[in-house]
C-alpha cells in the first residue's frame, strides 16, 4: 500500500490448553488429513493430482478430507465432485470425504493423523496450521508467503509449492515412512506453538502494541 512506516505483525494465536497432543494416542499408520474448506484456493484440486502421485510409490496411503464443499469458483461445481474426478483409480479407493464436523470434535480426528497435509495457495495466518501444529502433527504445506512465518521447513515438517506434484507427494512420503522423524517434527511443532503462537504470549503482545498506541495519543 505504499506505506513509509514500519508495521507491527501480531499473528493468530491459539488455546493451547484446548489444542494439546494425547499422550498414547491411538495414530493411524499412513493415514493424511486436510481440513478446512474444500475450495481451489486452500489447494485442494492440487491435493488430488499430488494424491495420485504418492499413490504410486506407497499403496498404504490414505486421505481424508474434512470440511464443508463450496461451488468452485471458475467451474461453478462442487469442489468435491471436481476434486474425485481428478483422481486416479488406484488414489479414490483411498480418499474419504467428512463434511463439516463440529470445532470440538475436530481435534479427536485430528489426533489419529499420521500427517497433516495443508496445499493452501491463498491465506493469511490460518488457523488449521496452528491447530495441527499445537496437537504435535507435522505438516507438509504450501511454501507461499505466510507459510515461512509459521512453519519452518524441514523442521515443523516440510513445505513445498502445491504446483510441484511429484516433489510435495515425495515429502509426504518421507514423513510417512520414517516415523521417528514423523514423531520428532510433530514435537518440533507444538514446540514452536508454545513458543512463539500460544494465546498469552499473543495476547500479551496484543496488550503491549496498544499501549504504545495509548503513548502516542
Amino acid at each position: 500500500f505504499s506505506l513509509e512506516k514500519n508495521i507491527t505483525t501480531i499473528y493468530n494465536g491459539i488455546d493451547t490448553q484446548l489444542f494439546y497432543p494425547k499422550q498414547n494416542a491411538a495414530v493411524k499408520p499412513n493415514l493424511l488429513i486436510y481440513f478446512g474448506t474444500i475450495i481451489r484456493k486452500k489447494g485442494v484440486l492440487e491435493l488430488a493430482s499430488i494424491f495420485n502421485e504418492l499413490i504410486k510409490i506407497n499403496d498404504k496411503a490414505e486421505l481424508w478430507l474434512i470440511g464443508k464443499d463450496v461451488k468452485d469458483i471458475f467451474e461453478q461445481r462442487s469442489t468435491i465432485t471436481l476434486f474425485k474426478k481428478r483422481l486416479s483409480k488406484e488414489a479414490s479407493r483411498k480418499v474419504f470425504y467428512k463434511d463439516e464436523v463440529p470445532y470440538g470434535k475436530i481435534k479427536n480426528l485430528l489426533i489419529k493423523a499420521q500427517v497433516i497435509v495443508l496445499p493452501s495457495l491463498a491465506e493469511a495466518f490460518p488457523m488449521t496450521w496452528l491447530e495441527a501444529m499445537a496437537l504435535e502433527k507435522p505438516l507438509v504445506s504450501s511454501n507461499i508467503g505466510w507459510a515461512k512465518e509459521l512453519m519452518i521447513d524441514g523442521e515443523t515438517g516440510f513445505m513445498e509449492n502445491p504446483k510441484n506434484h511429484k516433489e510435495f507427494a515425495d515429502k509426504i512420503n518421507v514423513l510417512l515412512t520414517n516415523t521417528e522423524l514423523c514423531k520428532k517434527m510433530g514435537q518440533n511443532a507444538r514446540k514452536r506453538i508454545d513458543l512463539n503462537f500460544s494465546n498469552e504470549i499473543i495476547g500479551k503482545q496484543n496488550i503491549n502494541f496498544y499501549k504504545t498506541v495509548l503513548k502516542r495519543v
